[in-house]
């Protein structure tokens, strides 16, 4: 059979169906094109960096300081988003397209009112006072950068709230190209609007996130015109306020609030590490948030899988079919784990050639490579614990994912960040992570034991 790329764009375009076929075939059609968009919302922020890089070190910093409360509006939007997908496979597995509708709609309510709660970040003192909580301390120059940055916040935020709804929606009807395609469009307008606001019109680390807010208004356009064309599940930009939109509130945040916790661990996580890395100067910070941009690459691989196996055990959850669930699980480990050794292998070897986009230092450099290096030995973790992750958010087993993120984010990497950072200094505090993720390892896999069994007895007594 000859290859086209016609047959190859029908393959992947059209919806797939859940609760039937090859398992591991339909998770590799679902995964790609997940993958792909979390690359490229990945990219979002390593363009970002890249272009605020060439200013200096101090806004790179800057930067970094803003990168708690980013995670922080993320955690919120991924608890409206998960408990949002679950809910809504479930009810599609089950043939209740009718509550699967009203799920979704009251999803993206709660979707924007909590972008609301950003708008005290365009409030200069707000601003000041949290930054300065988490390590800018009292240097106006990085506590003004950072205002400059984060001020574009709450106007960009109904926007993800749209499009990270929306694209759960999407997904949850097999369709995994559209939510793709959205984020690709994001980040094109990004990428070229970011050098024009940022050096040209010499808006500074203002202009990287001015550059955002333009891709995702784009992105928003490109999804509400998919939405209408929709025949499942289609959900409107604009909401006319409706008191039922509140109904399924509690359900969605029995699922969602620990999904919040989890990745809000991940901002507390984060804030911890820069006060720690802050008594080594400016230049470890900048460092670690390189670090972390070229790391977030490898974790896409697990992410995007990971997205797209969620709506698959939501849907499976739903129809009671236990044995589909495990092969998905499976299956979705050997498509991570494959594609993160070989990109893994790229990265470790020469960690330098990716890092020489943002143009640091010969330090930075140097720290930012022992930083991921040292991270990698555990990444093989990392496929585990996204896996399981979308296991315990698909069956509501969601508080698992929590304990796992915050023993992982917090209880063990910042203690382990003080303890390194006192034992081997800038040198070898970059030890906190590999160690941090054998602990939340282990918590995953005990929850998984747990969560399995419980929906074995559970599925036993239902037939």
């Amino acid at each position: 059979m000859s290859f086209s790329f016609e047959s190859f764009k029908r393959y992947f375009s059209k919806p797939t169906d859940l609760g039937e076929g090859s398992v591991g075939t339909t998770l590799l059609q679902m995964s790609i094109p997940a993958i792909s968009m979390m690359l490229m919302n990945t990219l979002f922020f390593m363009v970002d960096t890249i272009f605020i890089s060439w200013l200096g070190e101090k806004p790179t910093a800057a930067v970094s300081m803003t990168f708690p409360i980013n995670i922080a509006l993320f955690a919120f939007l991924e608890g409206a988003g998960g408990g949002t997908t679950a809910l809504v496979g479930q009810n599609l597995g089950r043939g209740a397209l009718e509550i699967a509708k009203k799920v979704a709609f009251s999803g993206l309510a709660l979707g924007y009112v909590l972008s609301f709660l950003t708008l005290p970040m365009a409030l200069p003192g707000v601003s000041a006072s949290i930054f300065a909580q988490l390590g800018a301390g009292e240097n106006k120059e990085i506590l003004d950068m950072s205002y400059a940055y984060n001020f574009w916040l709450p106007l960009t935020a109904p926007l993800i709230a749209y499009t990270f709804i929306s694209n759960s929606i999407f997904r949850c009807q097999g369709d995994t190209v559209t939510p793709m395609i959205s984020m690709a469009i994001a980040n094109l307008i990004n990428g070229f609007l970011d050098p024009l606001f940022i050096f040209v019109f010499g808006w500074g680390v203002g202009g990287a996130a001015a550059a955002t807010f333009v891709g995702r208004a784009f992105s928003v356009f490109y999804v509400h015109h998919k939405m209408k064309r929709n025949p499942g599940v289609s959900l409107p930009f604009l909401l006319p306020p409706r008191p039922t939109f509140m109904s399924y509130w509690r359900p969605i945040a029995t699922i969602g609030l620990p999904v919040t916790l989890a990745v809000g661990s991940i901002a507390l996580g984060f804030g911890g590490v820069n006060r720690v890395l802050s008594s080594f100067g400016m230049h470890a910070i900048a460092a670690w948030i390189l670090g972390i941009r070229i790391e977030d690459f490898y974790f896409t691989i697990a992410m995007g899988v990971g997205s797209a196996l969620t709506p698959f055990l939501a849907f499976n959850y739903g129809r009671r079919d236990l044995r589909r669930m495990v092969d998905g699980v499976k299956a979705a480990s050997w498509i991570a784990g494959s594609l993160m050794t070989l990109v893994g292998a790229v990265i470790f070897v020469s960690p330098q050639a990716f890092l020489g986009l943002f143009h640091p230092s010969e330090r930075v450099m140097d720290l930012a490579a022992r930083s991921i290096r040292v991270s990698m030995l555990a990444y093989p973790i990392v496929v585990m614990q996204f896996t399981l992750g979308s296991f315990f958010i698909a069956t509501g087993y969601s508080i698992f994912a929590t304990a796992t993120q915050l023993t992982r984010s917090v209880l063990a990497r910042i203690p382990l960040a003080y303890f390194f950072a006192w034992w081997l200094g800038e040198g070898g505090i970059w030890w906190f992570q590999p160690i941090s993720f054998l602990v939340g390892g282990l918590v995953t896999w005990l929850g998984y034991v747990y969560a399995l069994s419980k929906i074995k007895k559970d599925f036993a007594q239902s037939r």
